[in-house]
């Protein structure tokens, strides 16, 4: 579970910004919220802000910590950058740091990160045991000896002084240890643990595809009625799912002729040495995803198909609406939840009628009852800014300051009553993170 993620000097965030996962004291929405080791945490957060004010750069901020974690400085991208409105900050480094909680242990970690060189210039990592004990389980600055508080036998002393003089300055600790095959009783699985953590945080985009179509949806884990029940809620007008099968030179047809050739000699090349019945594999083509099968040596493609009422005329999903075709990426997020993980969507609402997105998140709440999971979403669902539907320590804001860096702050920062129509004051500008629209001179030349 997150607990907290501070940022500083990426992109639109100039000055460190802090969000936290941390519940308040209020009492509505008991479901929201999960008690972890003494800790109660919420477990949906909503960004709400006008256009270009940082909300995805908040998302990305996450994620680029998550990539340079899990795989290292390779994984910085061209727009992984310092705040460029002020020359200064391309001086300064990148600060990130994030608590987190896992097997009943609170870990803090972060870095901070010179853009220019790709270099680290500190990068530390600190354990809080349910008794309330710190340990530092390491501290790196530039230049300076890497400093431990764990307490280390000969051996994995000697391995913990290898690993520091091996590592780069380019290079992150955590990473290189993380990595390691270390046994739990190690004095130094701490480092496999916090590094594991990171793999349970999912981030997506507005343009992101699950690649777990076909096996959440042909071979759910959720009961198979409560599925269409499930997509019949969100009005989508699919009566059944089915297996839609096909010789795959008729699958591909949407290829270009050479493409499909091509495709279509890979996989035989592929499962040469399986060509017995039922010789099986996946793969995805775009948005498309089919399970391949060689029967009797002929190559059969799998894919979903929808029935609309007409089992006679089954619909592909491509020629389903946008939103349709974004709930077919988002329902499986569902079962990450059930596996306790954090889900971060950018522009949850997207192609989503308001009504849709609030029984999304409904559900959301329904189906991982007894879960500790997360999910944190940006949104221009105004809707959603409604105590019926959030509580108020969920509701964040994403605003942009005169010298265009962003700034994140909570509604619980603003004493609310439960019952107060704080849309209404959103609107009107109480708590800001609103766009602000210029009034324009227009001039019409007659010639």
């Amino acid at each position: 579970m997150l607990i907290r993620f501070a940022v500083e000097n990426y992109n639109s965030f100039k000055e460190r910004q802090i969000f936290s996962m941390v519940a308040g004291k209020q009492t509505r929405h008991p479901s929201h919220c999960v008690t972890v080791n003494g800790k109660r945490l919420l477990k949906s957060s909503f960004f709400f802000g006008a256009n270009a004010s940082g909300k995805s750069n908040f998302v990305r901020a996450l994620d680029f910590m998550r990539r340079v974690t899990l795989i290292g400085v390779k994984a910085i991208r061209y727009n992984d950058r310092f705040f460029r409105i002020d020359s200064k900050y391309k001086e300064k480094p990148g600060i990130f740091q994030i608590d987190f909680i896992v097997e009943n242990i609170v870990f803090s970690y972060g870095f901070a990160i010179n853009y220019l060189t790709r270099e680290f210039c500190t990068e530390w990592l600190y354990r809080l045991d349910s008794s309330g004990k710190e340990t530092c389980i390491f501290d790196r600055k530039q230049g300076e000896t890497i400093i431990t508080g764990l307490q280390l036998n000969k051996i994995s002393k000697l391995r913990f002084n290898i690993y520091c003089e091996d590592l780069k300055a380019d290079e992150l600790l955590l990473y290189e240890i993380g990595n390691k095959k270390l046994d739990k009783d190690s004095a130094l699985y701490d480092f496999i643990v916090a590094y594991e953590w990171f793999k349970n945080l999912i981030v997506v985009y507005p343009d992101s595809h699950t690649h777990n179509k076909n096996d959440f949806f042909l071979n759910p884990t959720f009961d198979t009625d409560s599925m269409i029940d499930m997509l019949r809620a969100f009005d989508t007008g699919i009566e059944k799912i089915t297996k839609g099968k096909q010789p795959a030179e008729k699958a591909f047809s949407f290829l270009p002729e050479q493409v499909k050739n091509d495709i279509l000699d890979d996989i035989e090349q592929t499962m040469k040495d399986n060509l017995q019945n039922q010789a099986r594999c996946k793969i995805e083509i775009g948005n498309y995803q089919f399970e391949i099968s060689i029967e009797n040596g002929e190559i059969f493609a799998e894919k979903i198909m929808l029935n609309h009422g007409n089992p006679k005329e089954l619909f592909e999903l491509s020629d389903e609406s946008d939103g349709t075709k974004r709930l077919f990426d988002l329902i499986p997020l569902y079962e990450f939840g059930q596996k306790g993980k954090i889900i971060v969507i950018d522009e949850l609402d997207r192609s989503f009628h308001s009504k849709l997105t609030e029984e999304y998140i409904k559900r959301f709440f329904e189906i991982t009852k007894e879960h500790s999971c997360q999910l944190i979403c940006t949104t221009h669902d105004l809707n959603l800014m409604d105590l019926q539907i959030l509580r108020q320590d969920e509701i964040w804001f994403v605003e942009r300051e005169s010298d265009h860096s962003t700034r994140i702050y909570s509604l619980s920062d603003y004493k609310q009553r439960f019952d107060k129509n704080i849309l209404n004051d959103y609107l009107i500008g109480r708590y800001g993170a609103i766009p602000y629209f210029q009034d324009n001179e227009w001039q019409v030349n007659d010639k």
